[in-house]
């Protein structure tokens, strides 16, 4: 038999569809025989093999149900995991008699299949979700198939502890953590096999752009608090590891393709083999026509592509070579507005917020000052290369780990931020007529009209409202070098441990520009530029306040050329002090050089006199500013684990976690960028019975001192202006995720989160002319964060059909949209449904619906000004929805 070290060395593998003829024969030849001829490793206890047998099995099919159908009959329970094929007698050994070296591995975890753990730690030994000293959830290859996402934050909707906003698009979402006051993903580390996907979270250069879920993802687990501050950068609340199929001996693939009523195509699969020379190869991707579920001037779309090598090393180990390589347009929407009546949104006449968006015809191009003409409508183009390694060999009775990737990637990002709410288009002309007397002084009146064509405005009924919104067109372009060196080793000293020493080092160069400019455009979907145009007495035409619908083409620039190099050193022990006590510790210590050049932005008169727009635009001088800086820190983390029982483990944790700054802070200028410190404390459970599981972590986190971002607008230049607060914030809650098997064919879960996140020793000082007012905000609760959220879902086979019907509700409390809980969105449930077909052994078909009844789900509020304090203008504020009902088809064919 394969040793059990193997589970760790060899990757996650595919349900591979095989030819299976096994004679009746000892269970363990048998195994091995299909170990073999689907390149798994196994892992099995000779005592619990010896003298089973089982009766002969052919047929074609999945290896998932050719183990269950081979070991059922000799009373063993033979499971694929990420790492291979696990094999145990039924029934649990007691504690006293486990070998440590044996390694036997646990039973089967009701809620997250085999019981082992993969992700959160490093030790050589397996460990089951008993044994485990902290939060952690697992989406394996069903649930990925059952509800395919699309996009990251797709992928971690609905798990505990998680705050996640889809709403935005494919990109550029952002979540929360725990109840931590920290935006995007700069709270936790996304992962693909252990390496980080992108180092940072950088200014406008997001984690999300560049994951893009498909088959060639096989599961993922996620991590948090606890460890993740320990085995990974910039991971104080956890680490999503997203595990990508490892290629097989034997030759097969998957392919799928996905229809939706939107118009979306898309294409999906991977295919894997031996290629000679001991190597075996697996390849994939994807492709997709993406007319957006919003309502765009543009189709979006593009593709992926993977490819991995595996060579097994002489003597122990493994060689991995991969490249990854995306090129696509994705979707990113703003913020827009609806109306405010007594607690309730509704929509504003003429927007839908579950489908509609201001990128209409009129916004697909657009010119800035500082960057020339733009295809604004594209959203964001990203582009990425990543060629990898990954290098596993025995060593000294441990293992020794290389993991390194090179990243290239370059980002055009166009969006339509907004800045305020709508008002009404009297108001619009009223506040343009100073500024245009004061400029042409013979204005007599101000009118609007259609920048295009110069029509009049005529107000939709019941919305005579007009919106500024600020275009942006960002640059950014990472090239990243990242390696991880770690080496596990067993000891006996008073006791087992489980040592872990590790370097993690990352050096990369970021270069950012920006440019802003301001829009006046209708307040509806695809909403048209309008002119603010001054005429005399006698109806001549002197000037206007904007240039083809521009108030400004170019308010705000930035420019930044950066470094960062960094390097941690890391250890963790898993000790085991007594047959059912573990003491878990980790120390991780990060030393970093920041530098950065700076451009001073400057502004100029774009000389037109007959327009206001140009009278001050901000465009590069040319001058540069140096900024460096150097910063340490150190994480720690420790942890008590108890095994109560066969049935029950228990843990506390104490944990400080830290996130040292980026180079994105220079461009703001201001203080020297500071770290970020995190006190933790976790008390968790867990509890198995046969098939029903339950989950459940009290957690408190407290900021000592935390910057909370503050966008806001120069009254004078429209300029975008960058702040931060200092503050302190704590948060309670607690954490609970269940699930049970009640009847065969049938399975529930269910997780719940409850939180409560308070800012602390928050002021915010303001000043209106020579009077300086200070409002303390102290006690409220982080704009975005639910009180609670809880999903559901149920799947059953119906028996002799082939059918499966699955369910989904996922609901949100009411949250904020504004630190100073001005703006209160309301909670909402959502539903969705679905429906597989296992047509053939080799091909399923799929049809989902989400957002089953269409509901208006507000997510969040305007980024830009009322992030702080929420503006509400006449009962109309700017607020961001989930998208609508979507239906969807999907064919899986397996070879």
């Amino acid at each position: 038999m394969t040793p059990f070290v193997a589970l760790a060395l060899v990757a996650a593998q595919g349900d591979a569809l095989l030819a299976i003829d096994l004679p009746a024969q000892s269970v363990g030849a048998g195994l091995d025989r299909l170990a073999r001829q689907a390149g798994e490793a196994l892992v099995a206890r000779p005592s619990d093999l010896a003298g089973r047998r089982s009766p002969a099995l052919r047929g074609r099919m999945r290896l998932s149900t050719a183990l269950a159908r081979w070991c059922a009959p000799a009373g063993l329970s033979c499971r694929r995991i990420a790492g291979g094929i696990v094999v145990r007698a039924i029934g649990l050994m007691p504690r006293a008699t486990r070998s440590r070296a044996a390694a036997t591995p646990p039973p089967e975890d009701p809620m997250t299949g085999p019981d082992v753990i993969v992700s959160g730690r490093r030790g050589i030994g397996l460990q089951g979700e008993l044994e485990r000293s902290y939060s952690a959830s697992h989406i394996d290859e069903v649930e990925l198939a059952r509800r395919p996402p699309h996009s990251l934050a797709e992928m971690l909707s609905g798990l505990p502890g998680l705050w996640v906003d889809t709403s935005a698009g494919v990109a550029a979402n952002t979540i929360r953590v725990r109840g931590i006051p920290l935006d995007g993903y700069q709270a936790i580390a996304v992962q693909e096999d252990g390496l980080p996907v992108q180092h940072d979270t950088l200014p406008w250069t997001d984690i999300d752009q560049f994951v893009r879920p498909d088959l060639m993802i096989e599961s993922s687990d996620y991590v948090r608090g606890g460890p993740s501050a320990i085995f990974a950068s910039n991971a104080p609340g956890g680490v999503l590891n997203l595990r990508t199929r490892a290629p097989r001996d034997q030759p097969g693939g998957e392919i799928r393709t996905t229809v939706a009523a939107y118009g979306l195509i898309r294409w999906e699969g991977y295919a894997t083999g031996p290629v000679g020379g001991g190597w075996r190869l697996i390849a994939g991707g994807s492709v997709a026509r993406d007319p957006t579920v919003r309502r765009i001037a543009s189709t979006l779309g593009g593709g992926q592509f993977r490819v991995r090598a595996d060579h097994d090393l002489v003597g122990g180990g493994r060689l991995t070579l991969a490249v990854h390589a995306l090129d696509d347009d994705t979707l990113n929407i703003s913020s827009f507005p609806m109306r405010y009546e007594r607690g309730r949104i509704i929509p504003l006449p003429g927007f839908d917020p579950r489908r509609g968006s201001f990128l209409g015809p009129e916004l697909f191009r657009l010119r800035f000052a500082a960057l020339g003409e733009r295809p604004l409508g594209r959203n964001n183009r990203n582009r990425l290369v990543t060629p990898a390694l990954a290098w596993t060999r025995p060593l000294a009775g441990g293992v020794v780990t290389v993991n390194a990737h090179y990243r290239a990637s370059r980002t055009e990002r166009y969006a339509l931020s907004s800045s305020g709410t709508a008002f009404p288009a009297t108001q619009a002309i009223a506040d343009a007529l100073p500024r245009l007397a004061a400029a042409f002084p013979a204005t007599a009146r101000v009118v609007l009209r259609h920048a295009e064509d110069g029509s009049a405005f005529v107000p939709l009924p019941g919305n005579d409202r007009v919106i500024v919104l600020n275009p942006v067109a960002a640059d950014t372009r990472l090239n990243e070098g990242i390696v991880d060196l770690s080496y596990v080793h067993p000891l006996e000293a008073a006791g087992h441990h489980d040592l872990t020493l590790g370097l993690y080092a990352v050096g990369y160069r970021w270069d950012f520009r920006r440019a802003v400019a301001r829009a006046l455009l209708e307040a509806r979907e695809q909403g048209r530029r309008l002119d603010l145009v001054a005429f005399d007495s006698a109806g001549h035409l002197l000037g206007r306040a904007t240039d083809d619908g521009l108030l400004s083409t170019g308010s705000t620039y930035e420019a930044v050329h950066s470094r960062q190099r960094m390097v941690a050193l890391y250890a963790a022990d898993e000790w085991q002090l007594a047959p059912r006590w573990r003491l878990d510790w980790g120390l991780r210590h990060e030393r970093a050089a920041l530098s950065a050049t700076v451009e001073r932005p400057t502004l100029i008169d774009g000389g037109d006199p007959t327009t206001l727009a140009d009278d001050r635009i901000a465009v590069g001088s040319g001058l540069w500013d140096a900024r460096s800086k150097r910063i340490a820190r150190t994480a720690a983390t420790l942890a008590l684990h108890w095994r109560a029982s066969d049935r029950l483990g228990a843990f506390a944790r104490a944990t400080r976690a830290m996130r040292l700054p980026d180079p994105g802070v220079f461009r703001i200028g201001g203080d020297a960028p500071r770290a970020l410190t995190i006190e933790q404390a976790e008390l968790g459970l867990i509890w198995r019975h046969g098939t029903t599981g339950l989950d459940a972590t009290l957690f408190a986190s407290r900021f000592p001192d935390i910057s909370l971002p503050d966008l806001s607008l120069d009254p004078t230049t429209g300029a975008v202006r960058i702040g931060a607060y200092q503050a302190a914030a704590r948060t309670i809650g607690l954490e609970v995720a269940a699930g049970a098997a009640p009847l065969p064919g049938l399975s529930l879960r269910a997780t719940v989160t409850w939180q409560d996140p308070r800012l602390q020793s928050y002021r915010i000082t303001s000043l209106t002319g020579d009077t300086v007012t200070v409002n303390d905000l102290s006690g409220r609760m982080p704009r975005r964060v639910p009180r609670i959220m809880a999903s559901l879902s149920a799947s059953a086979v119906l028996p002799g059909t082939g059918v499966t019907l699955d369910g989904d509700l996922s609901a949100m409390g009411r949250r904020y949209a504004d630190d100073a809980n001005s703006l209160a969105l309301p909670g909402f449930a959502l539903v969705g449904l679905g429906a597989r077909l296992d047509a053939t052994e080799t091909l399923t078909l799929g049809l989902r619906a989400t957002n089953l009844f269409d509901r208006i789900a507000i997510m969040q509020g305007d980024a830009l000004g009322g992030e702080i304090r929420a503006g509400d203008k006449d009962g109309v504020v700017t607020v961001r929805a989930q998208q609508g009902r979507v239906v969807s088809l999907s064919a899986d064919w397996r070879f």
